[in-house]
């Protein structure tokens, strides 16, 4: 804003003699549009408030020019219908609304001696009126400026003396970086040559992408391809999502099928992969140069790290990724409207545009699945759904000619596969909704676990014992919730369903991973309650609930055939974690539980417990999870065998615990020495967090 501009606002004196009203403008026809809309050239859906105006943020700003034009006619006539200031040269600017207005013959209407709130000099009175509550038009601005204005523009320039990008980005002024190069050398070790990169990205989107859906393969693939053939400097947040997209296709990816493309040392190769995108993050200052780059390499390095045994490490990007996306705005979006996407004229610009924004509803819909699938072991979480309106990513092809139009993204049915069914599935189940809010999301695995949380805490997290029947209802309220969400799930998901030719090879392994997922959401529903139920009958449901599932999609997955789509679920770090949750959960049976009160035959447990044993076996090497696995099953198996043979009398948890750490002591094959957890981080992650361990060890005998 100029200082003159500036000057009249300040000075209402000088604003009244500097400007005269114009003539309002006679058009040939009426115009329906909203000013707001006309003056930034875009289609108004000419409804008061409009679409955009909505989007916007400014819906009380909105009007038609015929509406403005009728105010400025009514604000000459009451600014001629000032009398009686004194002194006028000083008062100009303040109208009185005694000598515009007249008198309500009422009670209530009285004169108020508004001097204390003038300049020295200045006197006004004031008149209040029951019948016509106005306001001092010396207060208020143009109306002509004001409709230009947006309700958050004082927070906006706030951050503009702040230095927040957010503000930068609304002006579309890209941000200099200060501590940080967003462009990286021209001498950039892209590790690979074009080709294999291109091999590596093609398989990426034909075999792996449905696992996150976060990158639109067409679009990153063509990135790719300039990047590498340009001399150009690279930018370094999209540098660290290439290094992390190398990272999960090399990790995940069969040995065989890698040197198909002239690539051996899959695993060594992607943990360098995998550290080249952090220290490109770092490089790049990704902490101040915001960037959904940065978002989307954050969310990749979740399947690296944490079966490299940096959980710790990764919990912090995640937490800094939500923060980032939503100083990016990804969080509010609004609803898919064409107010939300058309700006801009070329019909090209807006189709990317609304792939853009495809791409950041899915990014950041990770990102609340990631934090609240987390809650059942954090009993925390970062975002809170009524903080944000952002909708859930529409089901749709990845290719842009059959993915969107000029003015929307192409829906696809729900028993139509895409690389978006599986995450589809985990966010929304197969409902959809036009409205916004949190309220709408209750088909969700991750709200229904943020709801049951919330429930529980307005009932107090089970810390005594007399709470534990009323919380207990919640848990069974989630678990209804859960299986229905199994019912609805598409055909080609549930077990047992013939595989048909239109679908991928590879639905067999989606299916298997996504059942076991299922099956570990049930337990994490259930957490709380797993010691309870098996020595108190009043939750003796649980054992009923969990136990049925994880020993029948436990043995799914573990008889999937050997090839190179099964190699990549074997390697997901979740499927690690399920496996060795299930395993846990099914040994507990067999220890704690008399045998003639087992639901399960004792043998078999054994079995399936050396099954997982042996799966987690073959990936030691590769995942310190697994590799923690096999110690923490042998030590349950050994320790069940000693107490059936009479050798032993108690359980001894802290035992077990100090087998795992011997057993783990040594560094991981990557070189970094693995993270030394207590021993109530262990006990933690199997048994629950909310009795006191002495209470837990007491039950079963003294450690």
């Amino acid at each position: 804003m100029s200082s003159s501009r500036m000057g009249n606002q300040m000075n209402p004196t000088r604003g009244a003699r500097s400007r005269p009203f114009r003539t309002p403008i006679k058009r040939q026809r009426p115009s329906y549009s909203c000013t707001e809309c006309t003056r930034r050239k875009l289609r108004c859906s000419k409804q008061i408030p409009c679409l955009a105006c909505i989007e916007r943020g400014t819906a009380q700003d909105c009007r038609r020019r015929d509406d403005l034009e009728s105010r400025r006619g009514s604000r000459r006539t009451r600014s001629r219908g000032v009398e009686g200031l004194d002194p006028p040269a000083t008062l100009t600017g303040y109208e009185s609304l005694a000598d515009s207005a007249e008198p309500a013959n009422t009670p209530l209407s009285y004169n108020i001696d508004a001097t204390a709130n003038c300049s020295p000099g200045m006197s006004a009175k004031v008149e209040v009126s029951s019948g016509k509550p106005t306001e001092a038009p010396g207060l208020r601005q143009s109306p002509k400026i004001l409709d230009s204005v947006s309700q958050d523009a004082a927070v906006m320039l706030e951050f503009l003396a702040l230095s927040r990008q957010q503000v930068l980005h609304l002006a579309q002024i890209d941000q200099p970086s200060q501590n940080g190069d967003r462009c990286l050398p021209d001498a950039t070790d892209m590790v690979f040559t074009a080709t294999q990169v291109d091999n590596m990205m093609t398989y990426h989107q034909e075999c792996i992408a449905w696992i996150h859906n976060i990158v639109h393969m067409p679009t990153f693939r063509e990135q790719c391809s300039l990047s590498l053939n340009s001399v150009d400097a690279i930018e370094g947040a999209w540098l660290s999502l290439y290094y992390a997209m190398l990272a999960v296709t090399l990790y995940h990816t069969h040995p065989e099928k890698l040197e198909e493309f002239e690539i051996y040392s899959g695993t060594e190769l992607s943990l360098l992969c995998y550290q080249k995108s952090i220290d490109s993050l770092n490089t790049a200052d990704f902490m101040k140069n915001h960037s959904i780059f940065s978002v989307q390499a954050i969310c990749l390095l979740i399947y690296i790290g944490h079966n490299a045994g940096q959980s710790d490490r990764i919990s912090v990007l995640l937490a800094s990724a939500s923060r980032i996306a939503q100083c990016l705005g990804l969080h509010r979006l609004g609803p898919d409207t064409p107010a939300a996407t058309q700006k801009s004229t070329e019909s090209s610009d807006r189709t990317q545009q609304l792939v853009d924004r495809e791409v950041s509803k899915r990014v950041w819909w990770f990102l609340v699945r990631q934090d609240w699938l987390q809650i059942p072991y954090n009993n925390t979480y970062n975002i809170h759904p009524s903080q944000f309106n952002t909708p859930m990513p529409t089901h749709c092809e990845e290719e842009v000619l059959e993915m969107a139009t000029e003015d929307h993204i192409m829906e696809k049915s729900q028993e139509t596969y895409t690389q978006g069914s599986y995450t589809s599935v985990l966010n929304k189940g197969t409902t959809k909704s036009p409205n916004l809010g949190w309220q709408r999301l209750t088909t969700s695995v991750s709200v229904i676990i943020w709801k049951m949380q919330d429930r529980t805490c307005q009932k107090l997290h089970p810390e005594n014992s007399d709470k534990m029947g009323n919380l207990y209802s919640e848990v069974l309220q989630a678990d209804r919730e859960l299986k229905q969400l199994i019912d609805k799930m598409p055909r080609f998901f549930k077990p047992g369903n013939e595989v048909v030719s239109e679908l991928p090879t590879y639905i067999t392994q989606i299916s298997s991973v996504l059942s076991l997922s299922y099956a570990h959401k049930f337990y994490s529903v259930h957490r709380h309650f797993q010691i309870p139920s098996l020595k108190d009958p009043r939750f003796a449901y649980t054992k009923v609930s969990c136990l049925p599932l994880m020993r029948r999609y436990l043995l799914n997955f573990l008889f999937l055939p050997d090839n190179p789509f099964t190699h990549i679920v074997n390697n997901l770090w979740t499927v690690n974690t399920q496996v060795l949750t299930a395993a846990v959960w099914l040994l507990f049976e067999l220890i704690f539980t008399k045998e003639n009160s087992q639901i399960f035959e004792a043998q078999e447990i054994r079995d399936l417990a050396v099954r997982s044993l042996q799966f987690l076996q073959r990936n030691q090497e590769r995942s310190t999870i697994a590799k923690r696995g096999v110690g923490l099953i042998e030590s349950l198996l050994d320790m069940d065998m000693a107490i059936k043979t009479g050798t032993r009398e108690q359980f001894s948890l802290k035992e077990i615990i100090s087998r795992v750490e011997v057993k783990d002591s040594h560094p991981v094959s990557h070189g970094e020495s693995s993270p030394e957890p207590n021993f109530s981080q262990i006990a933690d992650l199997f048994l629950g967090d909310y009795m006191q361990w002495e209470d837990i060890i007491n039950s079963f005998g003294e450690i």
